[in-house]
């Protein structure tokens, strides 16, 4: 390899990584066997290992820590889960970083000077306990319960936790989160079929129809997706027939990697999936290749009605709005409905959107029409559990809050609390789990005015492992576990069909005097008093565990909590994957059936049935005007693991991608410096010219571009115990790249009150 050195590799196999990690088998990567032993690589000395759960991003994998004297060493698969199967990407690897990152908060802090100045004075637990449960009963006392707001955008583990400890409080404002496609998709979903979201059987599929979707840089599930979309792409032989490979066709503004290993690639303007969708619809009705009995047996609207509902949505009207040839639709119309069996899948790409609920009821439709819906290789029901809360449970208090309703199903947006703030809406107190407003939310200046002002949020308070670009506005930080470190349980949902329960415990003691987040509130929960303390009847947060999978009668006679501690994940032996599930009991809908027709979007005082409404901002563009989309790298979790010296060493710069065509009319050329503006400010970017993207679109990731979570996300060459953080060297040569949530406006869909993130009309000009 003469010529090339080692941060030329590194860069140009960057886009590549990611891809290849989730690929690796454990026994490559650590050399464990499959009962999880170990011996170290180059000490040779034996390794304990512990098996948990990864949460460096939402996928959730099993896995297993390696540690030798109390120190983690290594992080490998568990082979044993069903789901991953032993295999990890690299994010998962990487865990160690963010264990043993050098800036790590490891005791509680309290501010001492101006907010957002840095100046810091440690405390001891119980002095920063003591105020917290101090300020909560003055709110208490003054009957202001509704003025605490918890606000938690990362963790989707110990969400009910959360609203539990808010609702025993007397507060309603449990603000939590649903992971990368917001509350669009969630709520498209609920309305039409019940669940939150689906499970596509893409190892068992015929055809793969992607909207919006780029699995292989970033999904719910995406290591276990990955390897089951690779299954299904490989012809094999069942019974003694030849199962040929899925056709994968990707409608995507971007030449993601997944739409680049996709058989065929359509640049389509943003926000316009709902009209391709409802036109595919419109010609599998027409040609008589819908499938009848699903229709008139399972979906609550007439075949002849909604027949002449799509007729309005023709091939060539979707062509003038989406730029995607109506030949081309009518074909892969086609395809989809005569190759069995076939899935959709659909992400961020068309639910973040102003339109976002109605695109991803139109794809949803796709399904129903072609008979796919929980068959085998089709787009089929989550199956998981949905653990109990224990009792007694605290009633939930009255859900007028000002911080909800931003929805049709009365969810809280990813910026619900800046809305309802400036309306007039008052907070005493607010209490941030592991959320970072001012980086993750859009409309980055008004965000920041918001929480720096001791007028709109008197009292900040962050549970945190890291001082975040939110934290240090924070008045009292309270250092949290890292998942290394924590105990917690999960109910993924399982691409085997067969529900999982799965346990993440800690591989090591917690770093310094550090407290897991639910242990933090288990306390809290005691010291308010109150009354509060009887709806937390547990001596640990492992009794709240223990209680919550007591009805779960064959993993207790599995042995219960020990089995969970000793395999990590449990399923029921005696259960078979069974499909066409809504035959037994229906959907979980108001009609039993799958709604092509919402009466509650109806109430609403909009279309009930699946429509396109075009999004103005993407409509009528200047010559110097772009749609703003973002994405994220395959080897980062949105901008949650720049901390990482092995990711960013990867990725850590974020160029806007612009067509070449069009760059070079405008007079650029890859890696010039230009200003990129909005109605919400401006920034200034590199870029990069590609013939991979819309002509009328731009793309940054939101996974780097930090100004503040730590030395390593900002790129700061230094001396480390555990790191060698002194070879830092994309610091001088590239920086961390460009935060672009500055100039992305913040808007949302009405049904669904999930964030417009793709709907921001930028304009370019040379620096």
């Amino acid at each position: 390899m003469a010529g090339i050195n080692r941060r030329e590799f590194i860069k140009g196999t960057a886009a590549a990584v990611g891809a290849i990690g989730s690929a690796w088998k454990v026994s490559e990567a650590m050399e464990p066997s499959v009962v999880g032993a170990s011996i170290g690589r180059t000490s040779r000395r034996p390794r304990n290992s512990v098996v948990t759960t990864c949460l460096n991003c939402y996928a959730r994998c099993g896995i297993f820590g390696y540690e030798t004297d109390g120190q983690l060493m290594a992080v490998g698969g568990n082979p044993g889960h069903p789901n991953n199967r032993g295999r990890m990407c690299a994010k998962g690897h990487a865990g160690i970083n963010i264990l043993y990152d050098p800036d790590r908060i490891l005791h509680p802090m309290k501010r001492v000077g101006e907010r957002g100045s840095g100046k810091w004075q440690q405390l001891s637990w119980e002095e920063a306990l003591g105020e917290v449960a101090s300020r909560m009963r003055r709110l208490a006392a003054a009957k202001q319960q509704d003025r605490f707001v918890f606000l938690s955008t990362r963790d989707i583990t110990s969400q009910d936790f959360t609203r539990r400890f808010c609702y025993a409080f007397g507060s309603p404002n449990a603000l939590v989160n649903v992971p990368l496609s917001g509350w669009n998709k969630a709520s498209a979903q609920a309305l039409t079929w019940g669940a939150p979201f689906e499970i596509n059987d893409v190892a068992n599929t015929q055809y793969m129809l992607l909207f919006g979707a780029n699995p292989f840089e970033a999904h719910l599930l995406r290591t276990s997706f990955v390897q089951r979309i690779t299954e299904g792409r490989v012809t094999k032989i069942e019974h003694d027939k030849v199962h040929h490979g899925a056709k994968m066709v990707a409608f995507d503004p971007r030449l993601s990697q997944t739409a680049g290993k996709s058989d065929e690639w359509f640049p389509i303007r943003p926000g316009t999936d709902g009209i391709v969708a409802l036109a595919m619809a419109n010609v599998i009705m027409r040609e008589g290749l819908a499938e009848r009995d699903f229709i008139d047996n399972w979906c609550n609207y007439p075949f002849d009605k909604l027949a002449a509902h799509l007729a309005q949505f023709t091939p060539e009207a979707a062509e003038r709005e989406s730029g995607v040839p109506a030949a081309d639709i009518r074909r892969i119309a086609v395809e989809f409905a005569t190759t069995k069996p076939a899935t959709t899948v659909s992400t961020g790409g068309i639910s973040k959107h102003e339109n976002g609920v109605q695109a991803e009821r139109a794809v949803m439709l796709l399904n129903a029409i072609t008979g796919n819906i929980d068959v085998r290789g089709g787009f089929c029901l989550p199956r998981q559990y949905h653990l109990p809360q224990p009792d007694p449970k605290p009633s939930v208090p009255d859900k007028s809050s000002p911080f909800f309703g931003q929805g049709l199903l009365g969810l809280e947006g990813e910026a619900g609390l800046l809305t309802a703030v400036e309306r007039g809406a008052k907070v005493e107190m607010c209490m941030l789990y592991k959320a970072n407003p001012c980086y993750e939310w859009p409309d980055t200046a008004r965000t920041k005015k918001l929480f720096s002002d001791e007028q709109q949020i008197p009292f900040l308070i962050a549970i945190d492992s890291f001082m975040t670009e939110t934290a240090v506005y924070a008045d009292l930080i309270l250092p949290d576990a890292t998942y290394l470190e924590k105990l917690e349980i999960e109910a993924p949902p399982s691409f085997s069909m067969v529900p999982i329960i799965a346990l993440r415990q800690p591989v090591v003691k917690p770093l310094g005097s550090v407290r897991s987040a639910e242990d933090i509130l288990l306390e809290l929960a005691f010291r308010v008093g109150g009354g509060m303390e009887k709806f937390f009847p547990f001596d640990s947060y492992r009794q709240y565990i223990e209680a919550q999978i007591t009805g779960i009668q064959p993993l207790v006679k599995a042995g219960g909590f020990g089995y969970l501690e000793e395999k990590g994940v449990w399923h029921d032996p005696q259960k078979k994957p069974v499909y066409r599930s809504y035959e037994q009991n229906g959907f979980a809908t108001p009609s039993g059936k799958f709604e092509v027709y919402s009466e509650r979007i109806a109430k609403a005082g909009q279309s009930a049935l699946p429509t396109y409404v075009p999004v103005k901002q993407t409509h009528n563009l200047a010559d110097d005007e772009f749609i703003l989309i973002t994405y994220q790298w395959n080897v980062h979790t949105h901008g949650r693991t720049a901390d990482s010296m092995w990711l960013s060493e990867i990725v850590h710069s974020n160029p806007m991608l612009i067509n070449l065509e069009v760059g070079e009319r405008l007079g650029l050329k890859t890696g010039d410096r230009v200003r990129v503006s909005s109605q919400s400010g401006e920034i200034e970017t590199e870029i990069r010219l590609t013939q991979g993207i819309h002509p009328k679109t731009v793309a940054m990731s939101d996974s780097v571009g930090h100004w503040a979570y730590g030395r390593i996300a900002q790129a700061k060459r230094f001396k480390s115990k555990y790191l060698e953080t002194e070879h830092i060297w994309w610091g001088e040569e590239e920086g961390c790249g460009t935060h672009p949530n500055a100039i992305i406006r913040h808007s949302s869909d009405p049904l669904g009150g999930g964030e417009a993130w793709m709907d921001t009309r930028v304009r370019i000009k040379k620096a």
